[in-house]
């Protein structure tokens, strides 16, 4: 064959001809390319009435070219053998509707009902953003009222600046102009712009619209407000908007050109690919609901352009005068000249003709005073709106993120549990159990119909797969609490569980991997998540953190998981299919962790939080520490010889009026500056006493404590002592571990137990980002900060004070930062 093929006449167009004279209409090339796809294509008498198919196409992921081919051929009318493709997927049919998917939303958006606002003994306003009309008895004027917030107009989320939901220029027409007809006025004589209202992540505003009393020739002033639903009563409102209402109408369009001709004559296509991303480069990001702009033309100092809202936003157009999607859209070609992007600052002569328009064609041009004009008709020409005279500025992003820094502070954070989405059915080719599997997993998983196996250690499981057993891709390690760990050996129990956790992940490292399989620690209770109160197993919660640690050294080999029963239990394969690092299953729904800005200082009851220094301020703002520092107690700070207890001494004897302060350290008077700083401390007002205790000492505490005489007895704690001695996870050694676990972990307990039967005002411990984050290289110093953060909670749930502050990193020169070099900094971030 191959050699007629090299000497003689191939005869391809022969072939190809004889095939489409036998009725062949569907050709599919089975090699590396479409070379011949296209040559026979060139073949064909006609080519139109065929569908030729490479199975591969150079430069494209062989699966993805592939499974195009089958698609094209299956629409072709072939019918592909559907179970062997799918085999091995667990992919299965499922019923559809019987009709085609019409994609309409149903979901309702939350406003009051007619009743709810009459049996408040208010009027309806009847617009989509406002709720209540109320006519003042004791003058010609009005208020009305509304509440704005993402969760019932989600639209709003779509028009953000500097990653903050911002109400458009455009919703505040749509107010003054829905104000105006309810008391008869048609004409919007001027709106001015001041404060951008900022929407709140969670929550909403409470929106207010002042119309006052006419003058001589029917004329009235209109005030935009809004207050923070979370804010106290006495703060005052933000107004964003004022202007003047009027009872005539303004002429329609003036000698503007129709735009009944469409598109305008003589006028020259503008390309708009490029405008919403250099919009949301300048900070202004417009989402889907906000992207109406579609043709633009331009024409001298003209500018025309089409509008139409988004098609899921059509329906609630009718409730609008203009929607504000749709006039935001009619604005934004005005981006176009402009550095980046324009927003409206005042608007004057502003008339509706019409309502409920769901698409514009419309003129912008510029007037003689440098504003601009805008004319607005729907699809026939018929004219929707006019404006007289509409003034633009630059975008200013620093102004909108400053407005929100009282709500949403920029360095203060919090630990969410979301939620996770898990597959409906989990693939897995096989689970092993290790370690004696004290919590059943392996009785649970095989009765969801999971295969799994149960070895003791990770060396039995590699000596079953040498000897044939099956290889499997998910390990799954119990970490059981511990019933015998009172808290006499809490501390000694976190050191065992840590070594522990050590130890398996070395032998992970260094060969002990079987395959590409994931390692799985599994504890239960270690973790507060989804509503926890705290909690419940402190000796295994360091093992998160330096879990957290080994994943960022070692991308895609562990995931943490915690569960809280076996009620869980048959929920453990689908949740890790989820592909989450850190998991948590409740009541059998998974959740993953997830950070969030605070949007206020944190409140009282607030166990954790994660701050920079620059947050600190937001954290006093509240007294959040715990109720207000006694200024006849004793505050006991440990590790005050360092750099944070230095600064921490002084802050307390300025921002909460502490007198009393006794300050310890393993080195005590000894350390430098000491004599300095109790000095300085005098000078502000506190009588402070240095003393040489290791924390960790629980004799050497218990004396000190003992030593605080009674007429000024201990009434706050703050815990800053801390070490490092990093590395790596598969390099770290126990004893690496216990030097940091023993002034974080072992001297907190000490505190913890030796004064739970004190009425504390504060018990503030000190942690670290690294153990929330996960700090590569700082195994052992996040498995400390965990255990901190967990402690604080267990005391809450038990009735006594605490807060844990899980700080980023200091720029301060004594102290643990202080000693970092370049690549260790690098490394942190």
């Amino acid at each position: 064959f191959w050699v007629r093929h090299v000497r003689e006449a191939v005869r391809f167009l022969d072939g190809v001809r004889t095939l489409e004279a036998r009725g062949v209409t569907t050709f599919v090339e089975l090699g590396p390319d479409g070379v011949l796809t296209a040559m026979a294509q060139d073949c064909l008498a006609e080519p139109e009435a065929a569908e030729l198919l490479p199975a591969l196409r150079k430069g494209r992921p062989e699966a993805e070219a592939l499974t195009g081919a089958l698609a094209r051929l299956y629409v072709r009318g072939p019918a592909p053998d559907w179970a062997a493709f799918f085999a091995g997927t667990g992919a299965r049919k499922v019923a559809l509707p019987t009709y085609a998917f019409q994609r309409s939303r149903y979901w309702v958006d939350v406003q009051l009902s007619l009743d709810e606002v009459a049996s408040a003994g208010l009027g309806s306003a009847d617009h989509p953003l406002l709720g209540a009309a109320v006519e003042l008895p004791d003058a010609d004027a009005y208020v009305f009222s509304g509440r704005l917030s993402l969760a019932s107009h989600t639209w709003l989320a779509d028009h953000t600046v500097a990653d903050t939901a911002v109400l458009p220029g455009s919703a505040f027409v749509e107010l003054a102009v829905r104000a105006g007809d309810h008391v008869g006025c048609a004409l919007l004589e001027e709106l001015t712009l001041d404060e951008p209202l900022i929407l709140p992540e969670r929550g909403g505003v409470r929106l207010r619209v002042s119309v006052g009393e006419p003058d001589g020739d029917g004329r009235r002033p209109l005030a935009v407000y809004s207050r923070d639903e979370r804010s106290d009563t006495d703060r005052p409102w933000t107004r964003h908007a004022a202007g003047v209402l009027g009872s005539a109408e303004a002429p329609a369009g003036g000698n503007a050109e129709p735009l009944a001709v469409w598109p305008p004559a003589d006028a020259e296509a503008v390309d708009t690919d490029e405008l919403y991303a250099s919009m949301a480069r300048a900070g202004l990001l417009h989402g889907p609901a906000f992207q109406s702009l579609g043709r633009v033309w331009r024409r001298g100092e003209e500018v025309f352009a089409e509008v139409r809202i988004a098609a899921e936003r059509q329906p609630e157009a009718a409730r609008f005068a203009l929607h504000p999607a749709l006039l935001d859209g009619a604005l934004q070609p005005l981006a176009l000249g402009a550095d980046g992007a324009a927003v409206a600052r005042s608007w004057r002569g502003v008339s509706l003709y019409a309502v409920g328009a769901e698409a514009l064609r419309v003129r912008l041009a510029l007037t003689e005073d440098g504003a601009v004009s805008m004319l607005a008709a729907d699809e026939t020409g018929a004219l929707v709106a006019s404006v007289e005279a509409l003034v633009t500025g630059a975008l200013e992003v620093d102004r909108i993120a400053g407005a929100t820094a009282s709500d949403r502070h920029e360095s203060l954070f919090r630990i969410d549990w979301a939620p996770v989405a898990a597959p409906s059915e989990a693939a897995s080719a096989g689970i092993a159990v290790i370690g004696g599997d004290e919590l059943k997993l392996s009785v649970a998983l095989e009765t969801a119909g999971f295969r799994a196996t149960v070895h003791d250690d990770l060396g039995s499981l590699n000596a079953a797969i040498e000897a044939g057993g099956p290889v499997p891709d998910t390990v799954l390690v119990p970490f059981p609490p511990e019933p015998g760990a009172a808290e006499g050996g809490l501390a000694a129990g976190a050191h065992t569980a840590t070594h522990r956790v050590l130890g398996l992940l070395q032998e992970w490292l260094n060969g002990g991997r079987p395959g590409a399989a994931r390692l799985v620690v599994v504890t239960r209770g270690a973790v507060a998540a989804a509503g926890d109160p705290a909690v419940t197993d402190l000796v295994n919660a360091p093992v998160w953190g330096l879990l957290r640690s080994a994943q960022t050294e070692n991308p895609d080999q562990f995931v943490l998981l915690d569960v809280d029963g076996e009620v869980s239990y048959p929920a453990i394969a689908a949740a890790l299919g989820s592909g989450e690092p850190e998991l948590a299953l409740r009541a059998g729904a998974a959740y993953a962790p997830r950070l969030a800005r605070v949007e206020a200082a944190p409140a009282i009851g607030t166990t954790k939080a994660i701050v920079t220094p620059e947050a600190a301020k937001a954290i006093d703002a509240t007294g959040s520490a715990g109720r207000a520092i006694d200024p006849d107690g004793t505050v006991l700070i440990t590790g005050a010889t360092g750099g944070l207890g230095r600064l921490f001494a002084r802050h307390l004897a300025t921002a909460h009026g502490a007198r009393h302060l006794l300050l310890t350290s393993r080195s005590g008077p000894a350390a430098d500056g000491m004599a300095e700083l109790v000095a300085e401390l005098a000078e502000l007002g506190a009588r402070a006493t240095v003393a040489a205790c290791d924390a960790a000492d629980r004799e050497a505490l218990a004396g000190l404590l003992a030593g605080i005489p009674a007429d000024r007895p201990l009434t706050a704690v703050v815990h800053t002592a801390g070490v490092l001695d990093d590395g790596v996870i598969d390099m770290l050694t126990p004893e690496q571990v216990d030097t940091v676990l023993r002034p974080k972990v072992d001297a907190a307990v000490n505190l913890h137990e030796l004064t739970r039967d004190l009425d504390l005002s504060a018990f503030v411990l000190f942690s670290a980002a690294a153990g929330t984050l996960g700090g590569a290289g700082q195994g052992g110093y996040a498995a400390a900060n965990v255990f901190l953060d967990a402690l604080a909670g267990h005391r809450r749930a038990t009735g006594r004070t605490a807060q844990s502050l899980v700080w980023g990193m200091w720029a301060e020169a004594r102290g643990m930062g202080g000693r970092l070099g370049e690549a260790d900094q690098q490394r942190a971030a």
